[in-house]
């Protein structure tokens, strides 16, 4: 029982025990101009909610994944490139983090600029 209680301790004092959300993810990862549209496309993209701690959504016809629908077939090679090599699709951090390595890093499109990744949902979250 002791060493039950002391390894709970330890967990609420090291941050284990509390998730980060979408929202705190993206204030980490994305300028603050760049906020509210980022939550914007996750919503558009996963119907992500600023509050969730994880994304298991998966479409079902590209296999795009997580709040940012990440395509598996390019995503060790852009979470390599983005200094997550070897995390999950579905981590939350890695997710958010990718997505700010295309945002900054492949924005070759002057009309959306980086948000060009997301241009398919383009009319949801506000792209012309």
């Amino acid at each position: 029982m002791i060493v039950t209680k002391v390894l709970l301790i330890g967990v609420l004092f090291s941050g284990i025990s509390r998730c980060a959300t979408l929202d705190e993810h993206i204030q980490v990862y994305f300028a603050p101009e760049d906020q509210p549209l980022m939550e914007q496309i996750a919503w558009c993209e996963s119907s992500a909610d600023p509050n969730d701690v994880f994304s298991t959504a998966v479409n079902p016809k590209s296999g795009a994944t997580g709040w940012f629908q990440h395509l598996p077939k390019w995503w060790d090679e852009r979470s390599k490139k983005a200094g997550f090599e070897g995390r999950s699709i579905y981590d939350p951090e890695a997710n958010v983090g990718v997505a700010s390595f295309l945002y900054y890093n492949m924005d070759s499109n002057p009309r959306w600029g980086g948000a060009s990744h997301w241009y398919p949902s383009r009319r949801c979250w506000g792209g012309k």
